[in-house]
């Protein structure tokens, strides 16, 4: 889903999609929050995606996602078979594998106390949005 990110872009690929995002959408942090939030409250969950020049607005919920993508004036929708559940594990997975370079996502030199904060901060919302996972995976998807 995402790659690697270098120099504030990394590539995002989703079905049929393959875009690059640039560092202008603070992605590891906005997408876990979004990811958390709709995990929890089972509500659907949005995330941005910049692409300098295009966007890309993702939503998905307990069942389906729907990307909307915006390019040279035309307005296009995806539809990949994928489930918030699965959205969300591979986020996780993702920001996991290249966990130093997303902690370093912002395209400006963090300084040292910046970076401790930063990985701190990125630290903790993975592993509240991981077990806000494993509960959302063991109830059924109602919330009442």
């Amino acid at each position: 889903m995402l790659s690697n990110p270098r120099a504030g872009w990394c590539d995002f690929e989703l079905g049929d999609l393959k875009v690059q995002a640039s560092y202008m959408t603070d992605i590891p942090f906005d997408w876990l929050r979004a990811c958390l939030n709709g995990l929890k409250y089972v509500i659907p969950a949005s995330f941005y995606l910049d692409e300098e020049g295009s966007e890309c607005l993702i939503t998905s919920d307990w069942d389906v996602t729907y990307i909307i993508r915006r390019h040279s004036g035309k307005t296009e929708l995806i539809q990949p078979n994928v489930s918030l559940r699965q959205f969300a594990e591979m986020l996780l997975a993702d920001i996991r594998k290249d966990f130093e370079s997303w902690v370093c996502w912002c395209s400006f030199q963090l300084s040292e106390e910046q970076y401790a904060r930063r990985k701190a901060m990125l630290t903790e919302l993975l592993a509240e949005t991981e077990k806000q996972l494993e509960t959302y995976m063991t109830h059924d998807i109602q919330n009442y």
